[in-house]
């Protein structure tokens, strides 16, 4: 595994620190979000912290890997902040963040699956493609979420 693949293994790393927690803080608006998927939440971003830890440990990259899972959940935290404030009560606000939040997940584990398959690591390929469909899953929900507020502007 190179720095760049060990990089973005940091940076999926992240996003899962990052929805813990964002979950934790905020657990309210984000059972609401998420409805059913919120209760996979804190026990799938453990999975997925741990299977990379492991994963950076086989490798030797751990001393890449922790330190930019560190400096990308504190960069996402603080873009979080920024976009949402002191708004973390208005659903809306929070939908609109965590549509960038999962979009960017979403494409940091799909950059981590094609790595894995081209360099023939099955068990990260695995990984990834689980990871990328568990926060596309996410995505949908935020979507349907949004048609439903849609709707209600119009009628309410």
């Amino acid at each position: 595994m190179n720095e760049k693949v060990a990089k973005k293994i940091g940076e999926a790393y992240a996003f899962a620190q990052v929805l813990q927690d964002t979950y934790q803080s905020n657990e309210s608006v984000i059972q609401d979000l998420f409805g059913s998927h919120a209760d996979t939440i804190m026990s799938t971003a453990e999975e997925q912290i741990a299977s990379l830890h492991a994963i950076a440990d086989e490798t030797e990259m751990a001393e890449v890997v922790v330190p930019k899972a560190e400096r990308t959940a504190e960069k996402i935290s603080n873009m979080g902040e920024m976009y949402v404030g002191d708004q973390w009560d208005n659903p809306v606000e929070v939908l609109e963040w965590m549509s960038f939040f999962v979009g960017g997940a979403i494409v940091h584990w799909q950059l981590i699956s094609g790595s894995a398959a081209a360099m023939g690591h099955q068990e990260l390929h695995e990984l990834a493609s689980n990871g990328a469909q568990y926060y596309s899953d996410l995505m949908e929900q935020l979507r349907e979420y949004s048609i439903e507020v849609g709707k209600g502007r119009v009628e309410g």
